[in-house]
């Protein structure tokens, strides 16, 4: 049976002065969101009258949230980009449930790679790791800079790569930073470690701005949040599905039918997922390649908190951040933790229903 991970609550309690904290799932919509307590009270040592209030300090406690989580953390460096196989050799994969951000986008044969953005945690190992595409330079471009590892590419796919603004931490360019994992074939059994590839940048890397905007305990979910099972998307030879699990208060991911648990057996379950809906055009790389256009706008469902909200999705430029609204206009806030970025045509997702 996959094992599942239980998020925790967080909570910022601050007496006398002195302001701590506990690890878990604080929230915000920013990096930094700041946070103003009541907190230095001096009282009398009178033992005949009731205890005097003579001096109340508020004092404001910046408390740092991790960009791509909306969690608290303290974490400071670049965001890492790595490429992940998803053919049927190359499950389990390494490493995707420590991955704050996924994203999961076509290339040929309707069979689908993934993107997994590492931030606030590390993986030891992570993989099998495979080949840049051009569909991979619009997540790149509004990370800040990023490090991006990879097993290589095609010529003409590795000149273009030149003109992106990140950090190759690639095959080709860390080699000492991969091995081949035995037991498997080729090509579906390249590993490396993120502290590795972490270790590879010589300070050119920055650090990445929020991708998302999160809720508050203070937000309620929009009017037009409804109660749902989950989605299922079909990208032609892979079927994908996500149903809400009230255990591991994230959405259980399948593939092909089966449930999708990393190598150390546990269940891939992110607390969003976002269901874009984009148009997919030729690379300039190679025609029998398709490019996933992120630049623009189109319509897209938020899974979120065991709700589906349906929005629309815009971006102007590459270097943007993507702009989640729902049919309201107002913006969509994601629950703080794990988010999969789901990238199917128009007409390939639908939502789950309960056929009992």
């Amino acid at each position: 049976m996959p094992k599942f991970a239980i998020p925790n609550a967080a909570m910022v309690l601050v007496l006398l002065g002195a302001a701590c904290s506990t690890d878990g799932a604080s929230t915000g919509s920013t990096p930094s969101e700041p946070t103003t307590s009541v907190v230095a009270v001096q009282l009398t040592t009178s033992t005949t009258t009731p205890p005097e209030v003579t001096e109340v300090t508020e004092v404001t406690v910046n408390i740092e949230l991790a960009p791509l989580t909306g969690r608290e953390t303290q974490v400071e460096r670049a965001a890492l980009v790595i490429k992940i196989d998803n053919h049927d050799r190359a499950r389990p994969q390494f490493g995707l449930n420590q991955a704050d951000v996924v994203f999961e986008e076509i290339v040929e044969g309707g069979i689908t790679r993934l993107a997994a953005v590492f931030h606030s945690e590390d993986a030891d190992p992570v993989g099998p790791v495979r080949s840049a595409r051009t569909g991979d330079f619009d997540l790149l471009t509004n990370l800040d800079r990023p490090l991006f590892a990879n097993s290589g590419g095609n010529q003409r796919v590795l000149a273009l790569l030149r003109d992106v603004d990140m950090v190759d931490v690639g095959v080709n360019a860390a080699p000492d930073q991969y091995w081949r994992l035995q037991e498997r074939s080729a090509p579906h059994n390249l590993l490396t470690t993120t502290e590795g590839l972490f270790s590879a940048d010589s300070g050119r890397a920055g650090q990445p701005s929020a991708l998302f905007s999160y809720r508050t305990p203070d937000d309620a979910l929009p009017a037009s949040a409804e109660i749902t099972m989950g989605v299922s998307i079909d990208f032609g030879e892979n079927a994908v599905s996500y149903e809400w699990n009230a255990v591991s208060e994230g959405w259980a991911r399948t593939q092909n039918g089966e449930l999708h648990v990393d190598a150390d057996d546990w269940l891939v379950a992110p607390a969003n997922v976002v269901v874009q809906f984009v148009n997919y055009g030729r690379s300039a790389a190679s025609s029998a390649s398709p490019e996933a256009q992120l630049v623009g706008d189109g319509a897209v469902w938020v899974f979120t908190s065991g709700r589906f909200i349906k929005g629309t999705w815009s971006r102007s430029a590459p270097e943007e951040v993507t702009l989640f609204v729902d049919i309201d206009g107002d913006e969509i806030l994601l629950t703080p933790g794990r988010t999969w970025v789901e990238l199917p045509r128009v007409g390939q997702a639908a939502l789950l229903v309960d056929d009992s």
